[in-house]
């Protein structure tokens, strides 16, 4: 089970034409009937997905324009910017989204700000997350086989159903505090139950 921020950010950019409305935003702030011309699809499909985009916290409206042919035309600007992680393995599934704080004049460590500086600077960045997407990995294959040894070790224990869901819900958010929650169960309850494992 996901939060709904994530769900609403999952079902705001699987579709196609808010992808493309977004990837539009961030080169540029515009209204819909612009968007509309440039990706080529009816203002009224765009108003609709604006709309839902609206409500994920995506984007945000900053202000409108007259205009000559009828109301006023609301201009966009995307918002709520984060990163995304999603771990999927056999023992887990695990989704979080880290949020991209957006300040002005961030200060960049380049040589310069010249175009060949700037260039330079953002290949390293790129190499850098690579490299921490690749140790990330590394780590995340070893959370999953330990992972797998311990829901071994709990399906062995487990003397009821009860248990064993109590269990497997502490080794995967390792709180006793949520795991009450969740089964609404006290902690003391639960705490007993993981001490009798770890015995």
């Amino acid at each position: 089970m996901f939060d709904d921020g994530i769900e609403d950010f999952f079902e705001a950019i699987e579709n196609n034409t808010r992808r493309e409305i977004l990837r539009r935003l961030i080169l540029d702030n515009t209204y819909a009937f612009e968007m509309s011309r440039k990706i080529g699809i009816s203002q009224q499909a765009i108003n609709k997905q604006l709309e839902m985009l609206l409500r994920a916290n995506l984007v945000t409206v900053v202000g409108v324009i007259p205009s000559s042919s009828g109301a006023s035309r609301k201009i966009y600007r995307p918002t709520g910017f984060s990163t995304m992680v999603v771990d999927y393995s056999s023992n887990f599934l695990e989704v979080r989204r880290y949020p991209i704080e957006t300040e002005e004049n961030v200060e960049v460590d380049a040589e310069t700000d010249s175009e060949f500086d700037l260039i330079t600077h953002l290949k390293n960045i790129n190499h850098r997350i690579e490299e921490l997407m690749l140790q990330r990995a590394r780590l995340v294959k070893s959370k999953d086989a330990i992972l797998g040894k311990l829901k071994q070790k709990v399906a062995e224990f487990s003397p009821d159903p009860l248990t064993y869901e109590i269990l497997t819900t502490f080794i995967e958010n390792l709180s006793v505090k949520e795991t009450a929650q969740k089964f609404g169960l006290p902690e003391d309850f639960v705490n007993e139950k993981i001490k009798k494992l770890l015995n």
